[in-house]
């Protein structure tokens, strides 16, 4: 199954009203640490004054265009808040007229459902080139606001999105204004119930629309998570849309968008660089289609074994397949016996981890393990001979 049907398969439609009022609510199952968490994902309109170059709704395309009233909105999130149907509401739009007037009209159905007694998840898409006192507003009511990058740089933000204003007054400004309201929120207020952000901010950027590589897509995401302090950096991959500019251009292999995502997190959570990660691309300054680790560990073979006794926490995350959870674990574990053997390891870390580690640590049945796996590859490779002849 591809990954572009599980995509689609996250989503589906609920039917909601009386014989004359009926509206379809589209839910979407967002995946939250192991979890699904079902959200009213919705525009609150369809109707679009842009050209972006990508986009179903753009101006000049033919698709039917509809709207939301927000108080009919928030009733409805509301409804189905109460019924359990959905945990949260993640509300974003097109842009029907300038940008405060669609971000006015968002807030609108915030503050209904926030002044009814909704205590659910917001997330809040906000517009290029909101004012500063409404992202103020929209920081105090919302669990996580977003603002689309769609681009890693000025010269493919205006190929893609011409007319969608200035990439850096428009998009990277309020960005920084969105930081700067949040920061200023948690001084004021500590642990809220919902709103004032307390999920963080995080951003969009679409993945082969133009000729973008993996390489500049990562530079801008360690810029934003360890300049900007991002929560979530999220790619999506092209895809193309009939009667729209880019409708021949080729769809973005969905493995490069997963690719793409391993990568980012090892920048996020395992103190991972560019520069670590530019040993690994192509000429084209693409990453390869296995696991971002694992490529940097065959590169830098010279790193180990790793003696997990005296190791540092950001050496043991160089390890593949070990996450900093798993790095907390075997800290503990050193701290109260000396790691001499891999089945040391095993009552924390399961005896099939354990074996697919052993190769990269410094334990006195390693050499066997190796052994083991090389004999085990002679025997593939005389089998497989024997069949083929």
């Amino acid at each position: 199954m591809s990954k572009t049907i599980r995509k689609r398969d996250k989503w589906h439609f609920l039917r909601l009203g009386a014989q004359w009022d009926r509206a379809a609510v589209p839910i979407y199952e967002a995946a939250a640490r192991g979890k699904c968490v079902p959200l009213l994902k919705t525009l609150l309109t369809s109707n679009c004054t842009n050209e972006c170059l990508y986009c179903s709704f753009r101006k000049g395309r033919k698709c039917p265009r509809t709207t939301w009233e927000p108080r009919k909105l928030a009733k409805i999130t509301m409804h189905l808040w109460k019924q359990g149907k959905i945990r949260g509401l993640f509300l974003t739009s097109s842009v029907a007229k300038d940008p405060d007037a669609v971000t006015e009209k968002q807030l609108e159905v915030l503050r209904y459902l926030r002044t009814s007694g909704y205590t659910g998840y917001i997330h809040l898409r906000l517009m290029p080139g909101t004012s500063r006192h409404l992202i103020k507003e929209a920081v105090e009511l919302s669990d996580r606001l977003g603002l689309n990058l769609e681009a890693p740089n000025k010269a493919f933000f205006s190929e893609l999105c011409p007319d969608k204003g200035s990439y850096r007054q428009d998009i990277l400004k309020r960005l920084q204004w969105l930081l700067n309201e949040v920061q200023n929120t948690k001084r004021k207020r500590e642990k809220p119930r919902f709103g004032f952000a307390k999920s963080g901010v995080d951003t969009q950027i679409i993945v082969g629309a133009v000729n973008d590589n993996d390489w500049q897509l990562l530079q801008v995401t360690e810029w934003l998570y360890k300049k900007l302090k991002l929560k979530r950096v999220y790619y999506s991959g092209f895809e193309p849309i009939p009667q729209t500019p880019l409708e021949n251009r080729p769809p973005c292999p969905p493995h490069r968008e997963y690719r793409l995502y391993q990568a980012s997190f090892l920048i996020r959570d395992y103190g991972f660089t560019t520069e670590n990660l530019a040993k690994i691309t192509d000429e084209n300054g693409n990453l390869p289609n296995i696991d971002p680790k694992l490529a940097l560990a065959k590169a830098n073979h010279h790193m180990f074994p790793i003696d997990l006794n005296t190791a540092k926490l950001e050496e043991i995350l160089k390890i593949p397949r070990i996450g900093p959870a798993t790095a907390r674990k075997i800290l503990r574990l050193r701290r109260e016996k000396k790691i001499r053997f891999s089945h040391d390891l095993t009552p924390i870390l399961g005896a099939s981890l354990t074996r697919k580690i052993t190769p990269y640590i410094e334990v006195k049945d390693r050499r066997l393990s190796d052994f083991k796996q090389e004999t085990m590859h002679a025997k593939m490779l005389k089998i497989n001979k024997e069949a083929f002849n």
